[in-house]
This record gives C-alpha cells, structure tokens and sequence, in this order.
C-alpha cells in the first residue's frame, strides 16, 4: 500500500508498514481503519510524530521526512491524504495536487470539492493555453 501526503509545499511518499504507522500513530482513522483524504493539521500530529517510534518501516530518514512535511502546516490548516504514486516531483499529477491544497488554505474556506473543481479548472485552462502556445 502506498500513501501520499500533500502539504503546503512537500509531498511524503511512504508505503506498506510506514504508511500503517503515519496512519494509525499520526492520524486517527474511522473505525473501519480508513483516513480521511483531506485532514487538518493539529500540534497534536507533530508531538505524535516526534515520538513516532523507528519500527515497521520508519527509518530516520522517512521520520525527518514526516516532520519535515508536517513543519510545512500550521494548526488548521488542511493536508491531503491519498493512494497515489508519486515519482517525479515535477509531474502534472504532482503539482495538480500541491495546487488543491493551496486551494484549501488560501483563506477561502473551500470545502474539498469546492478545491478541487478550482484545481481541474486551472488544469484545463493551462492545457489550453499549452496547446494555443504550440501552434
């Protein structure tokens, strides 16, 4: 399993036991074990995340990598939590998705559909114009 955790400006790739532990340590999952795709920031996270023990596939590498990302939020702000596969930092579906948390904390108090549509738009016109700029 892989998950993919989207800040204000870092993404955190982890998978299979690293990706339970982020879950269940940082996280608190409903009670059929699942995670909310968009999640808001709270201390408690970062305090959770400092003691994240190094087991189950948390080395001190993804562990700085973590608290890096969770330092990237302030209390209240939103993050995004999902299954995607992310190798190229640079790739459309990786800024499509630093973008829709922008969205989600720019001080417009959108709700996640609300950001995301706002994404897809900005996504089609800059094909559009990538495609006018071309010819």
């Amino acid at each position: 399993m892989t998950l993919s955790v989207f800040t204000n400006t870092q993404i955190i790739s982890l998978e299979d036991g690293a990706a339970d532990m982020f879950m269940n340590y940082i996280l608190t999952p409903d009670e059929s074990r699942q995670i909310q795709a968009v999640q808001t920031y709270e201390e408690t996270m970062m305090t959770r995340a400092i003691n994240l023990p190094l087991t189950n596939g948390i080395d001190e590498v993804k562990k700085k990598m973590i608290l890096s990302g969770l330092a990237d939020l302030e209390a209240g702000e939103r993050f995004l939590c999902n299954a995607a596969k992310i190798t190229d930092l640079e790739s459309a579906e990786a800024k499509y998705y630093l973008r829709l948390v922008g969205h989600l904390n720019d001080g417009n108090n959108l709700s996640p559909e609300q950001a995301q549509t706002k994404a897809r738009i900005e996504d089609r016109e800059f094909t559009i114009m990538s495609k006018v700029d071309e010819e």
